[in-house]
């Protein structure tokens, strides 16, 4: 095995996700349904402000980082859309070795090249990050953009950790950059960028240093920020009056939404106890942070290790005793470890969502390795009470099932309804259920209008949206459609009695697709009165 070049592995490993994607299935993920496609479908086609709220919250996230997929999964067979996107996702091995490699003191250098190689595989393959391969979920897509800037940091400790902050400038500014950029693309991604801004706050050197260092990264961090995210940001706010619509609309006021911050907070921990012990909390029920049961034992052992390794390493220090550990680089891994520190602290009080944990997941094994080895025990007591932990968690682990189904020649297909006059017809959608990806398959002249769902409803009036809709279905004067699940009926019935409107239950029809769970109701719209 020593004899093959690390560097054909870690070319290999890519393409092999690629190949397992093709194995776990097609994704047909909830997210997916209802916004990854049509997002990227209404950004390419100008339906912004076309179509209203079909997406519900969503359908104001930046579409960016929709588009590859939506322009690949239109055009290519899904088998090979589904092959580049799980070989992407496999990127994150570079970083997570180079991360690796530069965090550990392992001799010969050639037996730490494979040591952080297999580190590096161990992070791809935790309960989140094997099942959001191949999927839209995109939290491993963006991770490449912090694992990224942590390799940048660390593989040049010179200049950035232990030089003056004018000789470190160019390195964290390129480093915050492509932290920012991940941010603008989605953005959880903002907990990594938190906890590597802020750790240069606590690397040993003078305070203003450590100042200036934190500010220069925060600096790169709004600069990629403005390029993957800075003209969506000011489409909303040309049309909402809120550059982060409708997050934060307590703050803007937006009369698009209502005066509130929009924010998840379904998953927030009812107590302060199990907001603080919460890793043991989802332990006992994985449903506290996920839609699916899952289990993965690495957050919680690094919950524990990371702080008894930062009270080691201060008890140490506070008694004049050297380190004697040989594992850990001292300054490399104490930045990892404070900035893993810190973004799980931004999650805990900002989503608590444990997808958003991805790039934490991916760095756990390394750093359980680092906190280990700061632990005052022998060389061999860390070799093995880290592969007893490592091997722990993965024959524990549980992978989560976001829906997938067998491959189809496309990744979304349906058979649209017919329809006699599509320039006049108007289609009204109601329910939580995810339809927006049935649009694309439509004709494009039907304009839709989600009436009801997950982010308002004519029992809020004075948000803008509600009156908007109102006004069009009032002045319109063409066939009127209501598309909706049938399990949603009751939804379907009340909030079109809402507007003076009944279903024609003899004139409905099917709209079947090879990733919904059923076939969904097309029915006729006519005055209830």
């Amino acid at each position: 095995m020593s004899r093959i070049p690390i560097a054909v592995v870690l070319a290999f490993i890519p393409f092999a996700f690629g190949a397992a994607t093709l194995a776990l299935g097609m994704d047909a993920n909830w997210d997916l349904r209802n916004y990854h496609y049509y997002n990227a479908y209404a950004f390419l086609t100008g339906r912004e402000n076309y179509d209203l709220l079909v997406a519900q919250v969503p359908a104001f996230f930046n579409p960016t980082i929709d588009v590859p997929f939506f322009v690949t999964a239109e055009t290519w067979p899904a088998r090979v859309v589904g092959f580049l996107l799980g070989t992407v996702q496999g990127l994150n091995v570079l970083p997570l070795y180079g991360v690796a490699y530069r965090t550990l003191r392992i001799e010969p250098e050639q037996r730490r090249k494979w040591i952080a190689a297999a580190l590096a595989l161990l992070g791809m393959v935790g309960a989140g990050a094997l099942s959001e391969l191949g999927t839209t979920f995109y939290d491993n897509v963006v991770s490449l953009g912090p694992l990224t800037a942590l390799w940048l940091v660390v593989r040049r400790p010179d200049p950035i950790l232990r030089g003056t902050a004018r000789a470190a400038a160019p390195h964290l500014l390129l480093a915050g950059f492509i932290a920012g950029i991940a941010v603008g693309l989605k953005q959880p991604a903002v907990i990594w960028a938190i906890g590597l801004c802020c750790a240069f706050l606590f690397v040993p050197a003078p305070p203003g240093r450590r100042l200036a260092r934190a500010i220069v990264f925060g600096v790169g961090v709004l600069g990629g920020i403005g390029l993957s995210d800075g003209f969506w940001m000011l489409h909303l706010w040309r049309s909402y009056g809120n550059p982060t619509f409708p997050f934060f609309n307590q703050i803007f006021r937006s009369p698009w939404a209502l005066p509130f911050d929009y924010r998840d907070v379904f998953y927030f921990p009812d107590s302060l106890s199990a907001r603080i012990f919460f890793p043991f909390a989802y332990l006992q029920d994985p449903h506290l942070t996920a839609e699916a049961d899952f289990r993965d034992l690495r957050i919680l052992i690094c919950f524990v290790a990371v702080p008894l390794a930062g009270v080691s390493v201060a008890y140490r220090k506070l008694k004049g005793v050297p380190s004697s550990g040989t594992v850990a680089a001292p300054l490399e891994s104490g930045y990892l470890l404070i900035a893993l520190a810190l973004a799980y602290l931004a999650w805990v009080i900002m989503f608590c969502i444990y997808r958003y944990l991805m790039i934490s997941e991916m760095l756990a094994p390394l750093a359980i390795v680092l906190a280990i080895a700061l632990l005052p025990i022998s060389g061999r007591a860390i070799s093995a009470t880290s592969v007893a932990l490592l091997a722990l968690a993965v024959l524990t682990m549980k992978v989560p099932d976001w829906g997938r189904v067998p491959w189809t020649e496309r990744w979304v297909t349906a058979t649209p309804p017919k329809i006699e006059d599509p320039a006049r017809t108007i289609v009204l959608i109601t329910g939580h259920e995810p339809l927006s990806y049935l649009i694309p398959t439509f004709p494009p002249a039907v304009r839709f209008l989600r009436i009801h769902g997950g982010f308002t409803g004519p029992y809020e009036p004075s948000v803008r949206f509600n009156a908007e809709m109102r006004r069009i279905v009032a002045t319109h004067r063409g066939p009127i459609k209501a598309l909706y699940n049938p399990n949603e009926t009751a939804f379907a019935r009340k909030y079109l009695a809402d507007y003076g409107l009944a279903i024609d239950p003899t004139q409905c029809q099917t709209v079947p697709s090879n990733i919904g769970y059923l076939p969904y109701f097309f029915c006729d719209v006519t005055p209830s009165g």
